[in-house]
């Protein structure tokens, strides 16, 4: 019984160093990184300095305090990592900050964007050939459109202004930010009646979609396909189902690893082509340059709050891909154990051998 353990226990560690950047925390659930960390911990990365990586410690960004206070964690000048991951842009807002903010509605920023400061030194250690992985939400609103095109560069694809997540139900008051009801009965006229599951859609100048499972969408949803390429990469063959939020891009002068597919009828297809949203969109690229390279995830991949305080264990992230559905609604496990568990394993280990290269 204790094998998993003593086998984790005896094998050796490796040292990489990751500069995370989240400007995302208006709590202390650190979720929008500490799923990161625990792979991190699991694989038996260590800091420079033999530590483990912890979530209030290891991060730059927005840092909560007690009694909402907080301070900003600056990136350092220069940025001495061996690997860069941009966890979460979006930012921290009054509402979610200072009280509960179930129903969603917009509020003022306290922080956040990807500053161009911040960018500054990103970019400073990707030249000087510091992978960098970055994820949704990095370049959306609120970032301003100068630093947004710096990061088209660096990331190698360019967004579409389209954002999109899938909900168990689109009952008004139970998943769906109000902002997105008060804008769609804005837009249309009529009431928000949606019911049951489906997929929402938003761009920056707040038009709304909504595509009603059963209807619209046939059941199975978005699902996450690997390419040639991407399977070859990562050994993820299974198409896998997602359940949180995306966005929709074009890829520049970046490699298709992976792409989110939409189950749509034909009445689907018709309401999304008046839009020009496509049925199917990159999901993970990967782009190369200065001798090194950069992934993008389209999607809020690491962000899970449930995740196990026991890291200590050979191959329990393997058990948990065994076991994890990818249908429930409990956040999006399955998807986290089946497709960015193993996604990490790959690019840590690339990350490791780039900067331990002769």
């Amino acid at each position: 019984m204790s094998t998993p353990f003593v086998i984790w226990q005896f094998s050796d560690t490796r040292e990489l160093d990751v500069a995370v950047l989240d400007n995302t925390v208006p709590d202390t659930s650190y979720r929008e990184h500490k799923g990161l960390f625990w792979v991190l911990n699991n694989q038996r990365y260590v800091e420079s300095d033999g530590s483990r990586y912890a979530s209030p410690e290891d991060y730059y960004g927005f840092i909560p305090l007690e009694d909402f206070q907080y301070e900003i964690r600056e990136l350092p000048d220069p940025i001495d990592a061996d690997l860069v991951y941009i966890a979460d842009s979006y930012g921290v807002y009054e509402r979610e900050f200072y009280g509960e903010n179930p129903e969603g509605a917009r509020s003022e920023l306290i922080y956040g964007g990807m500053a161009s400061g911040e960018l500054d030194k990103i970019e400073e250690a990707y030249n000087a050939s510091t992978p960098v992985v970055a994820e949704f939400n990095s370049f959306g609103s609120p970032t301003t459109s100068p630093v947004r095109e710096r990061m088209y560069d660096l990331l190698g694809v360019r967004w579409t202004g389209w954002i999109g997540r899938y909900f168990f139900d689109l009952t008004e008051g139970v998943e769906v930010p109000q902002w997105a009801v008060e804008n769609y009965e804005r837009q249309y006229g009529v009431e928000w009646t949606f019911k049951g599951p489906g997929v929402l859609f938003a761009d920056e100048t707040d038009r709304i979609v909504v595509l009603v499972e059963g209807t619209d969408i046939a059941e199975g949803v978005c699902e996450i396909i690997f390419t040639e390429a991407g399977q070859e990469r990562f050994g993820i063959t299974d198409t896998v189902r997602y359940n949180y939020w995306f966005d929709i891009l074009e890829p520049l002068d970046a490699s298709l690893l992976a792409r989110f597919s939409l189950s749509l009828t034909d009445v689907g297809i018709t309401k999304l082509s008046g839009f020009d949203i496509p049925a199917e969109f990159p999901a993970v690229v990967r782009h190369e340059g200065n001798g090194t390279f950069t992934y993008y995830f389209a999607g809020d991949f690491v962000d899970i709050d449930t995740i196990p305080r026991l890291y200590r264990v050979y191959g329990y992230d393997t058990f948990k891909e065994w076991t994890s559905r990818d249908t429930g609604i409990n956040e999006n496990e399955g998807f986290f154990w089946k497709v960015y568990v193993p996604m990490m394993k790959t690019i840590l280990a690339e990350a490791y051998d780039h900067a331990h290269s002769p």
